[in-house]
């Protein structure tokens, strides 16, 4: 039987290495999963559900444990601030991809570009509004949480 120790065999370069490799690995998943499900959904928007279930699953599991261990370590991001003007422009951002991305898919399906673009700007200000919603609340807990973590440090010393 093999005896695995809980001392690490790495030294300290490699211990970096190895974080820098599995922080790529995460974010090659990551995106991967998602550019799957958006080329499912073109190929096959009939079985949406069918097709993107474990693809989903992995995905939202992955970007809620990003999420919280993120947030609970006061970690947001190496180079965006935690502020309205980021949030503002991701949320535009990821509104219009999926407008976008709607678009192209209502077109493909039903060949009626007014309907198409209509479907693309409801998505887009469906998306927008929402991840707009959602980026704000999260950065409302993200600064409570550095402001506790802050006064935590400050205990301690």
């Amino acid at each position: 039987m093999m005896k695995k120790s809980k001392k690490s065999m790495l030294d300290e370069m490699q211990e970096q290495k190895l974080l820098k490799i599995e922080h790529i690995g995460c974010w090659l998943a990551f995106w991967g999963l998602l550019i799957v499900m958006f080329i499912q959904i073109l190929v096959d928007g009939e079985n949406i559900v069918r097709n993107n279930i474990g693809e989903w699953a992995v995905f939202m599991c992955l970007a809620v444990y990003l999420l919280v261990a993120c947030v609970k370590n006061g970690i947001w991001d190496r180079r965006l601030k935690a502020d309205f003007k980021t949030n503002f422009v991701a949320s535009l951002i990821a509104g219009l991809a999926v407008g976008i991305f709607n678009s192209v898919n209502s077109f493909i399906k039903y060949e009626s570009i007014g309907g198409s673009i209509a479907t693309g700007i409801i998505l887009f200000a469906a998306t927008f509004i929402l991840c707009l919603g959602a980026l704000t609340i999260v950065t409302k807990i993200y600064k409570k949480r550095v402001k506790k973590l802050e006064g935590d440090e400050e205990e301690e010393e």
